[in-house]
């Protein structure tokens, strides 16, 4: 079993102790005494006060991957985490659901966790189970949309290479570390949709990196009925906006402006009635029980002696036809409210992408709204700054037309018609299924073509430009 040295234990550690102040200072006429009060950094209260809350849909901080024989490591780590950094991890020994497949724990586990948090030694890498996992844990920390970052701690020295889709990471030493648990703690909190231990500040202004992500929930029923309602930015996330370089006003105005025009739409007014099975057949339903209602009274009026509808034929024309138009209520019911949320969300996006065009300039975002959970309609702010790549389109129409105002408004066409290109193609939570940049020209998430890349064989192609 590896050792890992405990923080508390401060007699190992005076080399790293500041001392704090002199508190006593007395002299007379043989010598002076110096008094020095030497106290610790409280580092763990420093760092219990600065832990992330946890974000809508998300249940723990950190996955632990690790196999059976590193258990005793494992668990001792996920102790300093949870009692010095109160840091909720998913231990799968104690949290896994019994009775459910494994692959559906860890594939639920991973989505229900921030940050997964990979235990490597000759034991895990032995494992098909272990590989398997980290495997999964990587490739969904490659999708932008689950924002989810990988920290690789070396246990114990490894006897065979590492896995490829490790090789991109820096891990963290166990051996070498004093406090292996801080350090996973300092990797924690550092942002980043791929290598946290890696990133630096020029890192940190990628295009195409996910800021963060709202999850839209139902409100109260007498405050707002059946609505469905987006919720402000949090503190934790402005300060996250702000490491990437990303004006917090101007983001926290975009998004606002935005979600006050989604949360006034017909679609998020009645999201319950488009989105649960359950709304669906409670409206189908009231409707069957209503034309039910009609269609009984109208049927007993129809043989009703002395009714002013009382007619042999009516009353065999209204049972002929009634009962198969009220079965129909559900058998069409269903396809028609699914064609009108499918309607209304493309109006949705539409709203979208017009408030990315008014706002993107100022607030260096784009948005992205995602329905592909439907009882968690989702908007999902990235980092996006055009500023470099306008420079470098407009460049090049200076070269074929000169400096002229017209290019504004080409460069403006190309750009609008490139971002409502990525819009419907989803190209932004798609992200690592863009084509990988040629020329590196500017900094994007994974190495993906920028847009001025995206569309320079547009303008070579339509204007001639080399």
């Amino acid at each position: 079993m590896a050792e890992f040295p405990q923080i508390s234990n401060y007699e190992d550690m005076e080399e790293e102790m500041p001392l704090l102040c002199i508190a006593n200072t007395t002299a007379d006429s043989e010598e002076t005494y110096v008094k020095v009060v030497v106290e610790p950094e409280d580092s763990d209260n420093q760092a219990v006060s600065s832990v992330k809350p946890l974000p809508p849909g998300k249940e723990y901080h950190l996955f632990m991957s690790y196999s059976s024989e590193d258990r005793m490591d494992a668990n001792e780590i996920r102790q300093q985490l949870e009692e010095r950094f109160q840091l909720k991890c998913l231990y799968y020994e104690r949290d896994f659901q019994i009775g459910k497949n494994i692959d559906e724990n860890i594939t639920e586990g991973i989505q229900k966790s921030m940050k997964a948090l990979i235990l490597l030694s000759p034991f895990y890498l032995q494992s098909h189970y272990c590989v398997t996992e980290a495997r999964e844990v990587c490739r969904m920390s490659f999708t932008d949309v689950e924002n989810l970052n990988v920290i690789p701690v070396v246990l114990t020295p490894l006897q065979r290479e590492m896995p490829p889709f490790l090789n991109s990471y820096v891990y963290i030493d166990a051996q070498k570390e004093l406090d292996v648990a801080g350090k996973i703690f300092k990797a924690f909190n550092q942002p980043g949709s791929l290598d946290p231990l890696q990133m630096d500040k020029s890192a940190l202004s990628c295009n195409g990196t996910l800021l963060f992500r709202k999850v839209a929930s139902q409100t109260k029923y007498f405050a707002h009925g059946l609505s469905y309602r987006f919720p402000p930015i949090e503190p934790y996330e402005e300060a996250k906006v702000c490491h990437y370089g990303v004006d917090p006003n101007e983001c926290k105005n975009h998004y606002d402006t935005t979600i006050g025009e989604l949360n006034k739409t017909y679609l998020f007014r009645n999201y319950p009635v488009f989105s649960s099975l359950k709304w669906r057949c409670l409206v189908l339903s009231v409707l069957f029980l209503a034309f039910a209602f009609i269609w009984m009274v109208s049927l007993l009026l129809s043989i009703t002696n002395g009714s002013i509808l009382k007619d042999e034929i009516y009353a065999i024309i209204n049972f002929t036809l009634g009962v198969p138009l009220l079965c129909t209520i559900f058998i069409c019911g269903f396809p028609i409210i699914y064609g009108c949320r499918r309607l209304l969300s493309s109006n949705i996006n539409t709203l979208v992408f017009h408030q990315n065009l008014r706002f993107y300039p100022r607030s260096k975002c784009l948005m992205y709204f995602d329905q592909s959970i439907l009882t968690q309609p989702t908007l999902y702010i990235f980092r996006y700054d055009l500023t470099d790549c306008e420079e470098f389109l407009l460049s090049l129409l200076d070269k074929r037309y000169g400096d002229s105002q017209n290019n504004q408004v080409i460069l403006k066409d190309l750009v609008d018609q490139q971002l409502q290109e990525l819009q419907t193609s989803n190209g932004l939570i798609r992200w690592t299924q863009l084509r990988e940049s040629a020329v590196n020209r500017h900094r994007t998430s994974n190495n993906r073509a920028c847009v001025c890349e995206m569309i320079e064989d547009h303008l070579n192609r339509t204007y001639g430009l080399v």
